[in-house]
C-alpha cells in the first residue's frame, strides 16, 4: 500500500506540472505532493526491511514481498535517478525466485536441496536523490542461478504448479524479465550492472531435460494467474478479454525474448564469429523472427490493414493490443539490423543465408503503426517507448524524426526517466551517428 501511495503521489505531482501553462515549481501543494511520494517510499522500505527480518514462508507473505519489490522497480524506473537501486530490487526478486518459486516445483522426494540465498537489509532512508542508499540491500550468495543446479530436482508437480498459478507472481516476474530487453538500455552504461541471470536462467531452461521452468511455461501460467486467483468470481467478460488478447500478447512476449537474445549475441559477437561450418547464431535468430512472422501473419496483416482502433467498434482494446504487439515485433527487426548490419551487408554466407525484412521497411512499419496508435489513444505510447526511440534514430526522414522527438517529450509526464529518454534521443539525432554502440549494447550518447 505504501508503494502504491508513493507512485500515485509522484504521478499526481508530475501530471500537475504538465497540466499547467507555467510550471508551479514553488507551489506548496506540488512540493508537498512530491515530498509525500518520497515519504511513502521510505515507509515501504522500512516495512520491507521489517518483513525480511522475519521467517518468510507463507505464500501470502512471499507474494506481498515480491509485489512490493516489483512496485519499487517500477517506482525507481519512472521516478528514480539511476540503475543501482533497480539492480538491488531485482536481486531481491531473484532471491525470492530461487528460494521460494523454484522449490514450488521441486521433487519433494529428492535428497538434493537447493542452495539457499540470504536476504538482509540495513536501515533504509528516503533520500530520493540517492536511491541506492534508500533501498534495502539484498545480499545474494554467489551461487550460479542455472538449470544445472536445479534440473535434477525439478519436475511438474501438479499441486505446486497450481499454487503458483493462483498468485500474481508469474505476471510480475514476467514483467521483470521484459525489463531486461533493450528497454533497459535507456539507462546508459550503468545498466550493464543490471543482473540478467533471471532471464538467462529461464532461457537456458529451454534445453531438453532442464525442467519445467521454461519461458513458455512461465508465460502460460502468467496468463492463467488472474482467472486462477479470482476463481469463480472472475467475470466471463474478463475471460473473453483474455482470450481475445492472447495472440497479441503472445507476439509481444516472444518479441521480447528475441530482443534479449539479440542483446546477448551482440555482447558475445567477438566469440561467436568463429563458428564457420555451422548454422550461425545470426541465422538462427533470423529464422526465429521469420517463423514468428509466419505464425502471426493474420495479426500482423490486421495491424497494417486496419486504419484505426475506432474502425473496429467494440473491439477497440483488442486492436490496440495488436498495434503495440506488432510495433514491438517490427522494432525487433530494426534492433537486429542496427546490431548486425555489418554482418547482414558484408558478412560471409556462412553467417547469414536467410533473408530478413529490410531495415527501411521495418522502420516504416514501426512508425506508421505508432502513428495509428497515437491517433487512437496518445497515452498508449508509453507501451512502445523503446520501439519509437529505436525507429526514430534509424529513420532518415526528418519529419518522422521530429514527430518521434515530440512524442517522447510528451511522455515526460509519466516519469522523469521518460524525460531522460527524450534528451538522449535528441542528443543522438542532433550530433551522433545513429548506429553507434559500445560493446555492452548501449547506444552511445553525445
Amino acid at each position: 500500500m505504501s508503494m502504491i501511495l508513493a507512485s500515485t503521489a509522484k504521478e499526481i505531482h508530475r501530471s500537475r506540472l504538465y497540466d499547467q501553462d507555467v510550471l508551479p515549481s514553488t507551489s506548496p501543494n506540488n512540493e508537498s505532493r512530491m515530498q509525500d511520494g518520497s515519504t511513502h517510499y521510505g515507509r515501504a522500505l522500512s516495512s520491507l526491511r521489517h518483513a525480511l527480518k522475519q521467517d518468510v514462508k507463507s505464500p501470502q507473505k512471499i507474494e506481498a514481498i515480491f509485489i512490493t519489490l516489483w512496485l519499487m522497480i517500477d517506482y525507481e524506473n519512472r521516478f528514480g535517478s539511476g540503475a543501482t537501486a533497480i539492480n538491488i530490487h531485482i536481486r531481491g526478486i531473484e532471491t525470492i525466485l530461487y528460494n521460494h518459486i523454484v522449490p514450488l516445483i521441486q521433487d519433494q522426494g529428492s535428497d538434493k536441496a537447493l542452495p539457499s540465498q540470504a536476504i538482509s537489509s540495513p536501515a533504509p532512508t528516503a533520500d530520493e536523490t540517492s536511491p541506492a542508499q534508500s533501498s534495502p540491500e539484498v545480499q545474494v550468495v554467489n551461487t550460479p542461478l542455472t538449470p544445472e543446479t536445479t534440473s535434477s530436482t525439478l519436475y511438474h508437480h501438479p499441486n505446486s504448479l497450481e499454487t503458483l498459478r493462483c498468485t500474481s507472481v508469474p505476471l510480475f516476474l514476467l514483467w521483470t524479465l521484459y525489463f531486461f530487453t533493450p528497454a533497459a538500455l535507456f539507462f546508459g552504461p550503468g545498466t550493464a550492472r543490471l543482473d540478467t541471470s533471471i532471464f538467462q536462467f529461464f532461457l537456458s531452461a529451454e534445453t531438453p531435460g532442464a525442467g519445467p521452468l521454461t519461458l513458455p511455461e512461465l508465460y502460460r501460467i502468467s496468463r492463467q494467474s488472474p482467472a486462477r486467483f479470482w476463481g469463480d468470481m472472475y467475470p466471463t467478460s474478463a475471460r473473453l478479454d483474455d482470450i481475445e488478447n492472447l495472440p497479441g500478447l503472445t507476439l509481444y512476449h516472444r518479441s521480447h525474448v528475441i530482443q534479449f537474445k539479440i542483446t546477448e549475441l551482440f555482447k558475445q559477437r567477438p566469440q561467436v564469429e568463429s563458428t564457420a561450418g555451422m548454422v550461425s547464431p545470426y541465422q538462427r535468430l533470423i529464422d526465429e523472427i521469420n517463423t514468428l512472422s509466419i505464425e502471426h501473419d493474420t495479426l500482423l496483416a490486421s495491424a497494417k490493414s486496419t486504419p484505426s482502433c475506432e474502425s473496429v467498434g467494440g473491439d477497440r482494446r483488442v486492436m490496440e493490443t495488436i498495434y503495440w504487439a506488432s510495433i514491438t515485433f517490427y522494432s525487433t527487426m530494426v534492433y537486429f539490423h542496427l546490431c548486425f548490419q555489418d554482418i547482414l551487408n558484408n558478412g560471409p554466407e556462412t553467417y547469414v543465408r536467410g533473408e530478413l525484412m529490410s531495415l527501411d521497411t521495418a522502420v516504416s512499419l514501426v512508425l506508421e503503426l505508432s502513428l495509428k496508435l497515437h491517433r487512437s489513444r496518445p497515452r498508449l505510447l508509453v507501451r512502445i517507448t523503446w520501439p519509437l526511440f529505436i525507429a526514430g534514430i534509424a529513420t532518415s526522414d526528418q519529419i518522422y524524426q521530429d514527430w518521434v522527438s515530440i512524442r517522447l517529450r510528451e511522455l515526460g509526464r509519466y516519469g522523469q526517466n521518460y524525460g531522460r529518454i527524450s534528451e538522449r534521443y535528441d542528443e543522438i539525432i542532433q550530433g551522433c551517428h545513429p548506429y553507434a554502440y559500445d560493446r555492452q549494447g548501449h547506444f552511445l550518447s553525445c
